[in-house]
């Protein structure tokens, strides 16, 4: 797909305003994923107009639902963030605030600081760390504002892997499939622990695929005991 197709397809779906200079960057993104994903398998999606519209697009949505003041300097950090979604595409969007993008897989950071070097993008940090480690790290523990991730792992086990690094007063926002109440059922003792509170879910569909996906909202609403997040695995293995 061409960069001008690229740049269609991302403003038919996605209709708010976008100005040149995003677009213009967002098109490189995508024209270095294409290529690096040929060398190192960074995404399993590989027909293009699906990777506009499951990556790009769905980024994209987090910034009509987040309603970030462009004058505003928030701190967001993205776990499990993969080739960068949606943190990269928020970043570029929102150059006022920093953000730090982590993942376990070297080849995926290494990639997100390829695109950071090649956009000159001043406010990202990527980092290849474990979340169980970082969450347990004074210098990021609890200082977010903001704390966001798609559908990485199962609730119970995205709260002890976020609300760590979310400070009182902030929020931890995810991505997951519709129907997600039963869920929601099951991590009301992970939040209840780690210092979470079901705020609000607002519902939207892929375009084109037609998934019904959602953007979970949850508060900080007191702090993360000192025991969590446990040690690196046991999240997964043993959810609260």
């Amino acid at each position: 797909m061409s960069v001008d197709r690229f740049k269609k397809l991302l403003v038919e779906y996605y209709p708010e305003l976008l100005s040149k200079e995003v677009l213009d960057k967002l098109a490189i993104y995508y024209q270095l994923l294409l290529e690096e994903n040929s060398k190192y398998n960074l995404t399993a999606i590989r027909n293009t107009e699906e990777i506009v519209i499951k990556h790009f697009w769905d980024s994209l949505i987090y910034d009509h639902y987040l309603g970030i003041d462009k004058d505003e300097h928030l701190k967001i950090i993205d776990i499990g963030t993969g080739a960068g979604f949606p943190g990269l595409v928020l970043a570029i969007l929102n150059p006022g605030s920093s953000f730090t993008l982590v993942d376990s897989i070297n080849k995926k950071v290494n990639f997100i600081k390829m695109v950071v070097s090649s956009l000159d993008l001043k406010n990202v940090e990527a980092l290849n760390i474990r979340s169980e480690i970082l969450g347990q790290d004074s210098k990021y523990r609890q200082s977010y504002d903001l704390a966001v991730a798609r559908s990485v792992a199962y609730l119970p086990v995205l709260s002890e892997y976020l609300l760590p690094l979310v400070k009182v007063g902030g929020k931890m926002v995810l991505a997951k499939e519709v129907p997600f109440d039963e869920e929601l059922s099951e991590a009301s003792n992970a939040l209840s622990v780690l210092g979470g509170e079901f705020y609000s879910a607002h519902s939207y569909q892929l375009p084109r695929y037609n998934n019904m996906r959602a953007l979970i909202f949850f508060n900080k609403t007191k702090p993360t005991p000192k025991a969590y997040p446990r040690r690196e695995g046991l999240p997964k293995k043993k959810p609260l």
